[in-house]
């Protein structure tokens, strides 16, 4: 990793401790059901513009409806779940859109979203693109947290994040002689920008992977506790629990500021 994404990556898991693994106890994606990537792959359709507080109580109302498999979603009546998925934003496009992507599971992978997930990942990044409902961000969060492949996944948090602190080589002036707009990007050039950076030629996939779930994971949490589009750079972070796992919280009680105020060109410009 280049040192400035490094000391981000650094700050924030020093501040909220690793959140992300293959321990199912430290899972920073929750999952409920006993279908966890088909699961991933529904929670990464429905977050679509919507807060995860939202989600979660829709993925639990599926789970209880007995519709979280690919065979049980593919039967669906779409009006019936876009009730069940509701308030989801889209929810009416969102119902329809599921039931598209797991009939085509079933059809092509016998019900097996892990056996979709396994294909190699430039494959499989066409395949779900090719998809209803499925873009970039959501592609590449389905490829990351419910196949394991390393792709970073570029969200308006990681833009709004990295375009404050601004890590080193990215303070030239643009055009209208503020900021380079490196962060602004188009998603490809920014994903592929991030992941040149934190690879370095030398890391196996299973490592990448894991790096770019954590970073991510921290990122999100960071967002919604400081860097919010208000920042909250001196404290206390907002005590949004967007998650019913138990510990999520833990480290709300503490009341110092964003840790990412040494490395911060807003914060320095700001304060």
């Amino acid at each position: 990793m280049t040192a400035s994404l490094a000391a981000i990556y650094g700050l924030l898991r020093e501040h909220f401790g690793p959140i992300h693994g293959p321990d199912a106890a430290r899972q920073w994606w929750p999952i409920f059901g006993d279908d966890p990537p088909f699961e991933m792959i529904a929670g990464a359709v429905l977050v679509q513009q919507t807060r995860w507080e939202t989600v979660e109580a829709a993925v639990l109302r599926l789970l209880d409806a007995g519709l979280l498999s690919p065979p049980a979603m593919a039967a669906a009546d779409p009006a019936a779940l876009a009730a069940l998925i509701r308030p989801a934003a889209f929810h009416t496009q969102k119902a329809p859109g599921l039931i598209a992507i797991a009939q085509h599971i079933c059809r092509s992978y016998a019900g097996s979203a892990a056996g979709m997930l396994a294909r190699p990942s430039a494959a499989l990044r066409a395949e779900l693109l090719a998809l209803p409902r499925v873009g970039r961000e959501t592609c590449d969060v389905i490829m990351l947290y419910g196949g394991g492949h390393p792709v970073f996944v570029v969200d308006e948090y990681t833009r709004r994040l990295f375009e404050r602190v601004a890590p080193a080589g990215q303070g030239d002036k643009g055009a209208e002689g503020g900021p380079a707009t490196i962060w602004r990007a188009p998603y490809e050039a920014l994903r592929a920008h991030i992941e040149a950076e934190l690879a370095g030629g030398e890391e196996p996939a299973p490592a990448l992977a894991a790096l770019y779930a954590e970073y991510h994971a921290l990122i999100n949490e960071e967002c919604v506790r400081y860097c919010l589009s208000r920042p909250r750079c001196d404290g206390p972070p907002a005590r949004r629990v967007y998650s019913r796992q138990d510990g999520r919280d833990s480290y709300l009680d503490r009341q110092e500021g964003c840790p990412l105020r040494p490395v911060c060109a807003f914060y320095r410009r700001e304060a």
